[in-house]
């Protein structure tokens, strides 16, 4: 089994499975469901998709704020232990150049869980033909044994797994 790789079903021997909640209440999809060649091949890592009505993106751990890259939507965070999340909203945002995105950490900022990152103006986004999902893969997933996304289709922002992560 190759390391930090997208599982179906927990492997068949690892020490201890950590669970990472949801940034964003909403229906949880694959990586593969959106149209980022970068992201379906795994070049941010392993992760999943969730059509967020919601504006809020929230904390899905205790952690720091490593980068915030507006034009892109997104922000890139620790955890304690280590752990390296990319969350961004929509797909292709380049074009819009950051308009509507309101980060409310920094760089080297730190959070608790359930805290917001960030937000958006959904229906704006959708005017401009940006379909309102986000996305939240794991950096550094090849020090990990594996992750197994959640099987529910529903998540709740901060009080739902969304990824479980074996070590």
């Amino acid at each position: 089994m190759k390391k930090g790789q997208l599982l179906s079903s927990p492997p068949d021997t690892f020490r201890k499975s950590f669970d990472i909640a949801s940034p964003v209440s909403g229906q949880v999809q694959p990586l593969n469901a959106i149209d980022g060649t970068l992201y379906t091949q795994g070049y941010f890592g392993p992760g999943a998709v969730i059509n967020a009505p919601s504006s809020s993106i929230k904390a899905p751990f205790n952690g720091i704020c490593t980068r915030v890259t507006p034009l892109d939507y997104a922000i890139e965070i620790k955890s304690s232990v280590g752990l390296k999340c990319l969350i961004k909203f929509g797909e292709s945002t380049q074009h819009l150049h950051g308009a509507q995105f309101n980060c409310h950490v920094k760089r080297g900022s730190t959070f608790k869980a359930g805290a917001v990152l960030f937000t958006v103006n959904t229906g704006w986004l959708k005017q401009q033909g940006v379909n309102n999902v986000c996305i939240m893969t794991l950096l550094n997933a090849n020090a990990l044994l594996g992750v197994m996304p959640t099987t529910r289709k529903y998540v709740e922002a901060v009080e739902d797994p969304l990824l479980t992560l074996f070590v």
